[in-house]
């Protein structure tokens, strides 16, 4: 088991409720603490960094379907430069919560995983699961932890790597 100390940012409430899933028992991803904030849009304040202990590592975890990768490249590097020693794994959503889920589990149509009439729906119901329920729902739709950040980024993230098998707890 790593020892390490994890920090999950997750660009939305679908992907913080799903790394929060994956970590309950049998934990599927390391155990951390995951936070709702997306390092796409938001450059990280300085309060939050100070949150980092030395020598962790911090898990951007976001989504590829809209190509602005400015404030994503100075979240990584502001990170780089600080004397803590933190390792930064970036964790791609090809392109996005949705296409994830449909790669790695048994349903065409993220609106089966719910029974959602819309993806807005989808979303909302999502969100209004315990983590326990949305691990029993990945359970049932037959997630594959091989298939889920596997895909490589589109061409405007070339810059970053699919750190997904990183932070997976391998059996």
């Amino acid at each position: 088991m790593d020892n390490k100390r994890y920090y999950y940012l997750a660009e939305g409430e679908c992907e913080e409720k799903l790394l929060k899933a994956l970590k309950l028992n049998p934990a599927l991803i390391h155990s951390g603490e995951v936070k709702k904030f997306s390092v796409i849009q938001d450059e990280i304040p300085v309060r939050k960094l100070m949150q980092f202990a030395p020598g962790s590592v911090v898990v951007f975890v976001f989504d590829t379907d809209v190509e602005e990768t400015a404030t994503l490249k100075k979240n990584i590097e502001l990170l780089k430069s600080l004397k803590a020693d933190l390792k930064v794994f970036t964790v791609e959503e090809v392109l996005n919560f949705e296409d994830e889920l449909e790669r790695s589990t048994n349903v065409t149509n993220v609106q089966d995983f719910t029974k959602s009439k819309t993806v807005r729906d989808f979303k909302s119901d999502v969100n209004k699961m315990k983590e326990s329920d949305f691990r029993n729902a990945l359970k049932r739709h037959k997630l594959d932890m091989s298939k889920l950040w596997s895909q490589k980024p589109p061409k405007a993230f070339k810059f970053v790597t699919q750190d997904g098998e990183k932070i997976k707890v391998h059996r």
